[in-house]
C-alpha cells in the first residue's frame, strides 16, 4: 500500500514537472510576440492609449519627434524620484521637436490623477488600463524608459530612474538637430 502511494505521488510530481516545463518552452517560442518587444535599433511598436485627459495617443502619430516613453507607477518610489526630472526636460525640449509619453500602468483613474497633480506633470500622460502595452513591449520593471528616434527607432532603453544629467544627454541624443 505505501509503495503505491508513494509511486502516485512520485508519477503526479513527474506529471506536474513536465507540463510546467511544457508550458515554458511553449511561453518563449510560441507565445511571445518579439515584433513588439523593444530592441534598440529597431523600430519601436506601435500603440494608441487613451490619456489621462481622454485623448488618444499613438506612437505612429509622433514620428519625426525625438519621444521618451516611460512606463511608470505611482507606488514605486525611483518613478516618482524622475518625474520632476522628466518635466524640466520637458519643459527645456519641448520647442525641439521632443515629447514624452509617460504610460500609467493599471492603475485607477483617481491614483493617476492625484499622481499628475502632485508632480504637476504637463507631458501626456497615457493609460495603460490593462497592461497591454506594458507586456507587448516586455517591460519587466518600473520605471523603464524607451528613448525613440525621429525615425521610429528605439535608440536606448534604461531600466531605473534617470537622473537629470543621463536624461538631459539621453534626450539630446535623439533630438532631430541634435543641441
Amino acid at each position: 500500500m505505501k509503495k503505491r502511494k508513494r509511486l502516485l505521488l512520485r508519477m503526479l510530481i513527474l506529471f506536474l514537472l513536465f507540463t510546467a516545463i511544457g508550458f515554458a518552452l511553449y511561453q518563449n517560442l510560441f507565445a511571445a510576440n518579439s515584433e513588439e518587444a523593444v530592441q534598440v535599433n529597431k523600430p519601436a511598436a506601435n500603440f494608441k492609449l487613451a490619456q489621462f485627459n481622454g485623448e488618444p495617443i499613438e506612437l505612429k502619430q509622433l514620428k519625426g519627434k525625438a519621444v521618451l516613453v516611460n512606463f511608470w507607477g505611482s507606488w514605486c518610489e525611483p518613478c516618482k524620484n524622475e518625474m520632476p526630472a522628466m518635466q524640466d526636460a520637458y519643459n527645456h525640449y519641448k520647442k525641439d521637436k521632443f515629447e514624452i509619453v509617460a504610460i500609467n500602468v493599471q492603475e485607477s483613474d483617481i491614483t493617476v490623477k492625484n499622481f499628475i497633480k502632485s508632480y504637476d506633470l504637463s507631458f501626456p500622460i497615457a493609460l495603460d488600463k490593462q497592461g497591454e502595452v506594458y507586456r507587448s513591449w516586455e517591460i519587466f520593471n518600473l520605471p523603464t524608459s524607451v528613448f525613440i528616434n525621429p525615425n521610429g527607432t528605439i535608440e536606448r532603453t534604461y531600466e531605473g530612474e534617470m537622473k537629470m544629467k543621463q536624461l538631459d544627454q539621453w534626450i539630446r541624443d535623439i533630438l532631430p538637430n541634435k543641441s
